[in-house]
């Protein structure tokens, strides 16, 4: 089971937001703008708890009409998750739909609530009795089904109705009446529904950004730094022998206690004859049928115990908790252990070997994996989670400041930008889609895939207030040291900060940024040559101009006119550009000679208009 799109209504900061997702996605924004409060959300989801702090709730209104709601669309489920109470019946175009809603009712002693719905059909059996406690309500259509239920009893009780209804669906599905799909508050009516569902959905993992030790490194399971040691166990310890064949004992030992219409010798004597005894004395008083149900425990802790890590110095021999130990050392930890999991993901397994106790897929969700990190560790950390995202069993997401996690040219549909406006709305931007299509796809998608290869500062520009994309290298080397030399920084010392230039590595390349920065809604401008009397530069330049009006934001383009930037300030290169722009521009101020074209280009670049302002 993967989670393939996840929403959120009406949690903290956020009031209404989704996004998609495949195997990774990296939340990239400023500050404050709701990156971790996506990963909350997640963690609320999936772990099955109830809301019960109105700091929560958007506005922290707790009433029901402005309830949270979170919204998972789940699909390449597994046969035994398809069979399973909670998703059998209940999928939609291969997705299975859960919705989770968390409220405050205070006209019930302020009571917190919470209500599960699956988006679904609904069944209804035509003709089903109204009083269906006893075989003989049941229509004459119904009667020759009745007949195949094996122990089914003089009464009809919950298992044996349940049969019914799966005989229905598999030989007789024109005694059904099927409505369109819609939200189904608590399907199949029980608590037993909704912990179905709550076993067998994603577990999740959250590393959160270290500001207590014991966030990350505590020493019980429930910490994240825990649940990683624990499954890193657990994936390897789960098939010995050993284990599988205590695995069998105990359950062979648990089906004394299940009711099991299809196979009734499973269940102990001594559980059936309790039965009969009380339904002897039930049926004196009340028609109705009682049976015995049990509520099964989790072996998975009798079977591998809760695990840890210490670190003991060679030195003094004394042990001590990685609690203790820096925050460096613990996120190095961290990344140990995942890079064993990673491996032993990896490695082939033997189909005798058994399953895992607990089968579900995990969702690993890290903040800012950066921390702590040089950067050649925070490349080889982004390698691992990539890679640990490739594997069947796991989904990653990370909140970064990074442009290290980002991976523009083969992955932009994982990136998720998180925007938050003047007045506190929360925006999520994605690409679902390739950006590139038609004939040139191919090479337009691996030329960017080269440009973010070896020039991999470009994915700054996903944390940039205002792009600007130049042509070359020799264009920023010489508005970047003009401003210097001239004192614009110091008179604006803003401008560094609100104007992000990159070099696109030639005309053809800015297009393909355009792409990129349209769909994510950043603002850009567009400086280059005009280069009149090339052709194929024109048509290229026509390119920028209906990609500049594409966008939804006032971006802007400057050319510089008649030809390029070489003519305007005066200097011709074959080689060395970017040093010989750079002299140029060093001449230029020192001599108080600029040519008034480039200062005009200049302020365009940093300002967006051709005089600076006051």
């Amino acid at each position: 089971m993967r989670l393939k799109k996840f929403e959120i209504h009406n949690y903290k900061g956020i009031e209404t937001a989704a996004f998609e997702w495949d195997d990774i996605a990296i939340l990239i924004g400023e500050n404050n703008a709701g990156k971790s409060t996506v990963l909350q959300a997640l963690d609320q989801f999936l772990g099955g708890s109830l809301v019960r702090d109105e700091a929560w709730f958007h506005n922290n209104a707790t009433a029901e009409e402005s309830c949270i709601e979170l919204i998972g669309w789940f699909d390449n489920l597994t046969q035994p998750e398809s069979e399973s109470t909670a998703v059998k019946g209940r999928m939609q175009d291969q997705e299975w739909i859960l919705k989770k809603n968390y409220w405050r009712d205070d006209g019930d002693g302020g009571r917190w609530s919470e209500q599960y719905f699956s988006y679904s059909c609904q069944e209804e059996f035509r003709n089903w009795p109204a009083q269906p406690n006893s075989w003989s309500n049941f229509p004459d259509e119904y009667q020759p089904l009745i007949d195949q239920i094996p122990e089914k009893g003089a009464r009809p009780n919950a298992q044996t109705r349940e049969r019914l209804r799966e005989l229905v669906r598999d030989k007789s599905p024109e005694l059904i009446d099927t409505s369109e799909p819609d939200w189904v508050p608590n399907p199949g009516g029980g608590g037993n529904w909704k912990s179905n569902a709550n076993s067998i959905i994603p577990r999740f993992i959250l590393v959160k950004a270290v500001h207590d030790a014991g966030d990350e490194a505590g020493s019980k399971e429930a910490s994240s730094y825990g649940k990683i040691v624990s499954l890193v166990v657990e994936r390897r310890m789960v098939r010995r022998p050993e284990l599988i064949q205590l695995r069998a004992q105990m359950e062979a030992v648990l089906k004394l206690f299940r009711p099991d219409p299809e196979h009734p010798e499973n269940q102990a004597v001594e559980i059936k004859e309790l039965e009969n005894r009380i339904n002897t004395q039930l049926n004196q008083v009340v028609a109705g049928l009682a049976s015995i149900t049990t509520n099964e425990p989790d072996i998975r802790p009798i079977l591998l115990p809760s695990t840890n890590l210490v670190l003991k110095d060679l030195a003094s021999g004394v042990e001590t908790p990685v609690a203790h130990q820096g925050h460096g050392l613990q996120r190095t930890l961290v990344m140990t252990l995942l890079q064993v999991l990673s491996e032993i993901e990896a490695e082939p397994s033997e189909e005798d070997e058994g399953e895992l106790l607990d089968a579900r897929s995990v969702i690993l969700a890290v903040e800012e994996p950066e921390l702590y990190m040089h950067p050649q560790m925070e490349r080889k950390m982004r390698d691992l989670l990539y890679r640990l995202a490739s594997q069947t069993a796991f989904q990653v997401i990370c909140t970064t400041h990074s442009p290290v996690f980002l991976d523009m040219g083969e992955r932009h549909t994982s990136i998720v930008r998180v925007v938050k406006d003047a007045v506190g709305v929360v925006s999520f931007f994605q690409v679902t889609s390739d950006l590139f299509e038609g004939e040139d796809a191919q090479s337009d998608r691996n030329q960017l895939r080269l440009i973010t290869s070896f020039h991999p500062t470009v994915n700054e520009v996903f944390f940039a207030r205002r792009v600007v994309l130049l042509e070359e290298q020799s264009a920023l080397v010489a508005f970047q040291r003009c401003a210097e030399l001239t004192g614009l920084f110091e008179r604006h010392p803003d401008v560094r900060r609100d104007a992000m230039l990159i070099d696109c590595l030639g005309k053809k390349s800015i297009p393909l940024f355009q792409k990129v920065l349209n769909h994510f809604r950043i603002k850009y401008t567009v400086v280059h040559d005009e280069d009149e009397g090339k052709p194929d530069a024109l048509v290229t330049n026509a390119k920028i101009e209906t990609l500049l009006s594409a966008g939804d934001m006032e971006n802007s383009r400057y050319m510089i006119s008649p030809k390029d930037l070489e003519d305007m300030l005066g200097y011709h290169a074959k080689k060395h550009k970017p040093y010989e722009a750079l002299m140029a521009i060093a001449d230029l101020c020192q001599n108080d000679c600029l040519p008034v074209e480039f200062s005009r280009a200049m302020n365009w670049v940093y300002f967006e208009q051709e005089t600076e302002p006051a």
